[in-house]
């Protein structure tokens, strides 16, 4: 009687269910915003260092609405334009695109592979005189390299 009083009992009683995890609506709404905010964070962060670049000859093809606006250009340096002042770390130099050209001023550190004829990518802004001022100057490194004689 015994075993039959034990399993009385036993289904009289309230089964006990563990609840998960994901039942808990607090736990879920502070997930929710945690991954929302780890989302948002990865999108600025993706939306302020993407900036396309464009070309000497697109640049001038905008006219007057590319004046004051800071942007990405690329172009080749022209041979023979390069002066440097040591004193004041600023380079003058002309970028050239397919057809057009301008004039670049940078003050900064030079890159080891800025030469002229060398492809570069600059950041700046065009001023109404026609010059662009670069804040950042990145040289385009070559797609072959040649080896070193003598070695």
């Amino acid at each position: 009687m015994e075993r039959s009083a034990i399993a009385g009992e036993l289904s009289r009683s309230k089964p006990t269910t563990r609840r998960g995890l994901f039942h808990n609506k607090k736990v879920l709404a502070v997930g929710a915003v945690v991954a929302l905010a780890f989302v948002y964070m990865i999108y600025s962060g993706i939306q302020s260092t993407a900036m396309y670049y464009l070309t000497v000859d697109e640049l001038l093809a905008q006219g007057d609405a590319a004046y004051g606006e800071q942007m990405r250009i690329s172009g080749k340096v022209i041979e023979g334009t390069v002066q440097s002042e040591a004193k004041t770390m600023t380079l003058r130099f002309t970028a050239g695109g397919e057809n057009k050209s301008i004039p670049v001023v940078y003050k900064g550190v030079v890159p080891d592979s800025f030469k002229p004829g060398a492809e570069v990518v600059l950041e700046g802004k065009l001023v109404p005189g026609g010059t662009f001022e670069a804040n950042t100057l990145l040289a385009k490194c070559p797609t072959k390299y040649a080896p070193l004689l003598g070695q």
